[in-house]
């Protein structure tokens, strides 16, 4: 079987305009992190602990960060703190103080949230941070 030039060139030129066309409808990443900083040592039970965390996205027009924790192994995320509501562009963030209830481990978390109007009821998770875990003795 024998190829025709002629043919070729259009399937080249095809292939280059679909590609270029695939490139511009892909919408730009959301560029943003939520990260916390937390004690990387074991506490005593009954010790407070400073979580401090910041946040931005550029996907919302407001953002409130959180700090969230939970024992090891319980089900549900327990928010212990929010940081005041700030225009996207000045980024979030939040300090709380956590109590260390029990022994075992306590996992916490930052947690950004989009707003669409500073006294937005309803805000939407953006972002989170990876957990960190502080043990408890």
């Amino acid at each position: 079987m024998t190829l025709d030039p002629k043919r070729r060139l259009p399937r080249a030129a095809a292939a280059a305009l679909l590609a270029t066309v695939s490139l511009l409808a892909v919408p730009a990443a959301a560029e943003g992190a939520m990260e916390i900083t937390a004690p990387g040592h074991p506490v005593r039970t009954g010790q407070a602990l400073r979580i401090s965390g910041d946040g931005n996205d550029d996907t919302a027009r407001y953002l409130r960060a959180c700090v969230q924790e939970r024992a090891l192994g319980a089900g549900a995320w327990r928010t212990v703190g929010c940081g005041r509501t700030a225009a996207s562009g000045d980024g979030a963030t939040v300090e709380a103080l956590v109590r260390a209830r029990r022994r075992g481990a306590l996992q916490l978390r930052g947690v950004l949230y989009g707003l669409d109007a500073p006294g937005d009821p309803h805000p939407d998770v953006v972002r989170s941070s990876p957990v960190r875990m502080v043990r408890i003795h």
